[in-house]
């Protein structure tokens, strides 16, 4: 990552002294360093959300493949219990991890604006209107820097916070499934 310094060139008509025009320009953000970090946050964040959701689709097809196998094995009445126990555990993870992959939406407040920069706040306006919006939005930094800030808040807690919640449940049922077939169904063989 390049920092770019910004250096502004004070007269001697300015109204600010020396230090007090230092002290700004050390603790103001360049803009384009600004808008670099908060989209690299914002593209972290769908980076998660790819990962989640790549997670999921492999709880999905493990115990896909896994559940056939374990039932054509249940005809031997030793190691009955443990196959129904891990087939309703892979049951249950393959079910959290499908939730996992259910598309998350923004939750606004009622009488609260929506996000301009997401998909669910675009789609509830008509182009003219998301234009004027858009375009009083981008002429205003501090607009456009809240709006990414809020897409950014909204996409941890909304999307990326339920998401990693079904996915761990997921893991525990599955490992839950592991663990009983262990248990039920390698413990009567071994005996």
């Amino acid at each position: 990552m390049q920092i770019i310094c910004v250096h502004s060139i004070t007269d001697s008509k300015s109204t600010t002294s020396q230090p007090e025009a230092a002290y700004a320009e050390t603790n103001q953000w360049p803009a384009l360093l600004r808008g670099s970090v908060l989209s690299s946050a914002q593209s972290k964040h769908v980076q998660y959300i790819s990962l989640a959701d790549r997670r999921a689709q492999v709880v999905i097809t493990i115990n896909a493949f896994l559940i056939p196998i374990a039932i054509s094995a249940y005809q031997n009445p030793q190691i009955r219990l443990g196959i129904t126990l891990y087939v309703l555990a892979a049951a249950v993870s393959i079910v959290f991890a499908v939730m996992c992959l259910m598309p998350k939406r923004y939750q606004t407040a009622p009488g609260e604006k929506s996000n301009l920069l997401h998909f669910s706040g675009i789609w509830q306006y008509d182009e003219a209107t998301y234009k004027a919006l858009m375009r009083e939005s981008l002429e205003n930094r501090n607009t456009i820097t809240e709006l990414m800030v809020s897409d950014i808040y909204h996409l941890s807690n909304d999307v990326l916070r339920p998401k990693f919640r079904w996915m761990r449940l997921s893991f525990y049922a599955f490992l839950c499934g592991l663990l009983n077939a262990l248990l039920f169904i390698a413990l009567p063989l071994a005996l």
